[in-house]
């Protein structure tokens, strides 16, 4: 210690003697570590974190394939009279559950508005099979899962909280669920956390969604109330294998029951027994919710990770620099009796205060990061309210430390144990040390381009397949359209009551001052495909019919979205009492190729209607996928019980907005807003992957970028300054400006274009691994590519050129002259 406290005094003194250099050293390793400390809790938190339920690894969800869905889905949500049967007779599993995620609207009874939660609807045995148990009150008895027994609640911890302040005697206190009191049997413990419904699905996408924070029981009589070869999608069964069975033991044994279902399907249900064929898929519970998010946290984790090896990389060759620059005052220790180990504990202890200054600042800057991702990744990234930086993440950061003093300051510090006192003080010219530790500087700017170069052009690809997607026609017009998510819950909005509101609420909205229209829809746009219906033409009997998306609407709907109609009308109020649909322009082609629909007639579940209008296909379910087909419907035929009206105004959307939501509760109080927003932050919130990955490799592409730049210019500047003697020799001899200019840039260039060629290939080999997560851009565009490739050789030249520019306006004499 005694040794140590001098050695550290001495390295204190060394870098306020360069203050730039440790201020930008302490914060490029702020930078770099904290930022990969961030990533790596939320890869952490999302990805490695184990689901926080017992023996969470046995905890799968079982999705069911059905032929004549996969167009839609490679796997749904299990018919429930097949998952009554799995959960009888599957010797694989010690138990099974069966439950459905929506949202509901929830108060007091006071004259407050309904505030709109996450619901888990689910058999009773649901927190059995997870492995959890009330902390307070009781669990779920089975008879709750019968009709008129089933209004009782079990709270998480966090609404207890708000609605109750934390009153233990909130037990067997009523709450209104859509209107309906339930009573409360019991309070889940703190950490309690269930995935949103947009989240355990088997197709996931980005909406807004609120956390869960109550269940209640699942009424459900699957053999009584659905049919064989319907209802798919609906619910989700999770399920936890015995021990000692794997995922793949589990999913043949439910193949075999099947086989066994079909068998047991009326023949009228099963006319096209190919069509119906049916399979399992059985899926660990965390994949399930966190599978399709891991490509894009590791890809963002190791452009991270880049970018903290390009700042190492970058301070190893200042390092470099600064220690040749030393040499001659480290020879001269060494020839007053200093020996080699104490001259590298000197540089070693000047390394370990910049290291723990910049892990410092770095953990700091990663509290900062991961609140800040908590929250504005909750529709990009699931499972971020389970994120936090624990103390194995505090251990990556110090792991980072180290590995970060090891690369940018022991490695270039070994130099020191090979001074040769004699030959440096004999030596009078600035050679700016060993033709190896030169050559070691110039490629190690070679490896930055390297890094850089490949982060670079896959953030390239990534912001043109953003643009792509942002910019094509989508269909329908978003500006100035405000959209209000609003729920008709309890037993007070019976259909009548539903068409009542929906009808009155419209009138109201339409008379708004600066509103041109007002319609509503059954589903709000862009959030996936729902209600997924056949369409059986009645004039031809021979064809299968086709399969299409069902959307209740307004006669406005197609106004106020802008919307083409091809052929026909749109729908009016004179379509009241009769079956009218309008369809799409791919409905059209799929149910009558090449004949005009208008006119024809089709059956639903045995209902027949008739078209009277063909509307131009638009990307209704998501920017990503090529339009489906559409069957639009008058919403008085089936009231919604979820009513998305869409406002189309002249005025500014905010005060809008407003005037929205005071007119809907003037209207009715009773009724839950789940949101009110603009039609343009709905196809933002769509895109809020895409978004955020494109955002984060960016901004990290161009600290690589700045990194890269600051590399390049720090070697020239050196190789100037240590070559004064040289250039003045050269241009002595007759060497011309442009001369020097040459030989300055080509100190670095070999170097820089290796890596430029090098960047380029590995970003050929990561885009095609990544293109999955690529829209309409490939892993070669030649735009991307030149773009960036030109982008960085122009900078590159731009960093070389004031360098060179000062070795060019050297004096001969005066370099002559110089030591």
């Amino acid at each position: 210690m005694q040794s140590i406290l001098p050695d550290l005094r001495y390295g204190w003194r060394q870098l306020r003697k360069s203050p730039g250099f440790a201020i930008t050293a302490v914060l490029t390793l702020a930078l770099g570590i904290g930022a990969t400390t961030a990533l790596f809790s939320i890869v952490d938190g999302v990805l490695l974190k184990p689901l926080a339920y017992r023996d969470s690894g046995r905890l799968v969800a079982v999705w069911e394939r059905v032929r004549f869905l996969e167009k839609f889905f490679p796997y749904t949500g299990p018919n429930p009279r097949h998952a009554e049967i799995w959960k009888r007779h599957a010797r694989s599993f010690s138990d099974m559950s069966m439950l459905q995620a929506n949202s509901v609207g929830v108060s007091r009874g006071e004259a407050d508005h309904p505030s709109l939660i996450g619901r888990v609807v689910a058999q009773p045995n649901l927190l059995d099979l997870l492995g959890v148990q009330p902390f307070i009150g009781r669990n779920f008895l089975p008879e709750e899962a019968t009709d008129g027994h089933q209004h009782v609640v079990i709270l998480t911890w966090r609404l207890w909280q708000n609605i109750f302040h934390g009153d233990r005697d909130a037990v067997g206190k009523t709450i209104l669920l859509a209107g309906s009191p339930y009573h409360v049997v019991g309070v889940l413990p703190r950490e309690f956390y269930f995935p949103k419904a947009n989240e355990l699905t088997s197709s996931p996408i980005a909406r807004q969604l609120p956390e869960i924070e109550l269940i209640s029981p699942l009424v459900i009589d699957p053999s009584r109330n659905y049919g064989w070869m319907s209802d798919f999608g609906n619910y989700v069964v999770l399920g936890r294998l015995k021990p000692g069975v794997s995922v793949v033991q589990a999913q043949q044994e439910l193949n075999l029951l099947a086989e066994d279902i079909l068998r047991q399907v009326p023949p009228s249900q099963l006319d096209d027994p190919a069509k119906f064929a049916l399979s399992a898929y059985v899926q660990p519970m965390k994949e399930a919710i966190v599978g399709k998010t891991a490509s894009r946290l590791w890809l963002l984790f190791a452009a991270v990770a880049s970018v903290l090896l390009i700042a190492c990389v970058n301070l190893a060759n200042a390092q470099l620099a600064r220690f040749a620059a030393h040499d001659r005052e480290a020879a001269v220790r060494c020839a007053l009796g200093a020996s080699s180990s104490r001259l590298l504990q000197n540089a070693l202890a000047e390394i370990a205060l910049l290291s723990c200054a910049g892990g410092l600042f770095g953990i700091a800057l990663a509290f900062v990061a991961v609140r800040w991702f908590a929250r504005y990744a909750q529709l990009a990234i699931p499972r971020m309210g389970t994120v936090s930086i624990n103390f194995g993440v505090l251990v990556l950061s110090i792991t980072l430390t180290v590995g970060a003093a090891f690369i940018f300051g022991l490695l270039p510090a070994l130099r020191l144990l090979r001074i040769r006192p004699q030959q440096v003080l004999q030596n009078t010219s600035r050679t700016g040390g060993p033709r190896w530790s030169n050559t070691l500087r110039r490629w190690l700017v070679g490896t930055q381009v390297f890094f850089c170069v490949t982060l670079l052009l896959i953030a390239g690809l990534f912001a043109k397949s953003l643009i792509r997607l942002t910019s094509f026609d989508k269909g329908f017009s978003t500006d100035h359209v405000v959209a209000a998510d609003v729920f008709l819950q309890g037993k007070t909005f019976d259909d009548a009551s539903r068409a009542s509101f929906d009808d009155g609420v419209l009138t109201k909205l339409r008379s708004l001052p600066g509103v041109q229209s007002a319609a509503l829809t059954s589903a709000m746009l862009l959030e996936g495909e729902t209600w997924i219906d056949g369409v059986t033409p009645t004039d031809q009997a021979d064809r299968s019919h086709a399969l299409a998306n069902y959307r209740w609407i307004s006669p406005d709907y197609f106004v106020t979205l802008q919307q083409r109609i091809l052929a026909g009308r749109t729908l009016n109020e004179h379509d009241r009492g009769t079956r009218n649909a309008v369809i799409s322009e791919a409905t059209a082609r799929a149910v009558w190729p090449g004949r005009d629909a208008v006119g024809r007639q089709f059956k639903r579940n045995g209902n027949l209607s008739t078209v009277v209008g063909v509307v131009a296909d638009a990307h209704n379910n998501s920017l990503r996928e090529a339009p489906v087909n559409m069957v639009y419907l008058p919403y008085w035929e089936n009231p919604p019980r979820a009513t998305y009206l869409l406002v189309r105004g002249s005025q500014n959307s905010a005060s809008l907005m407003e005037s929205v939501r005071t007119t809907i509760w003037n209207y009715n109080p009773d009724v839950t807003i789940a949101r009110v927003h603009t039609l343009t932050s709905q196809v933002d919130d769509s895109l809020a992957p895409e978004h955020l990955e494109t955002a984060i490799l960016i901004a990290f592409g161009s600290a690589a970028l700045l990194l890269a730049l600051l590399g390049i210019y720090g070697t020239l500047s050196y190789a100037v300054q240590t070559r004064t003697q040289e250039v003045g020799i050269r241009m002595a001899l007759g060497a011309s400006r442009r001369d020097i200019y040459v030989m300055m840039m080509r100190t670095v260039m070999p170097a820089v274009l290796t890596g430029l060629a090098l960047g380029w290939a590995a970003s050929l080999g990561a885009g095609k691994s990544l293109a999955t997560l690529l829209y309409d851009t490939k892993a070669g565009d030649p735009v991307v590519i030149f773009s960036v490739l030109l982008l960085f050789l122009f900078a590159s030249i731009a960093a070389s050129f004031l360098p060179s520019w000062k070795a060019a306006k050297i004096e001969p004499m005066e370099a002559l002259r110089a030591e």
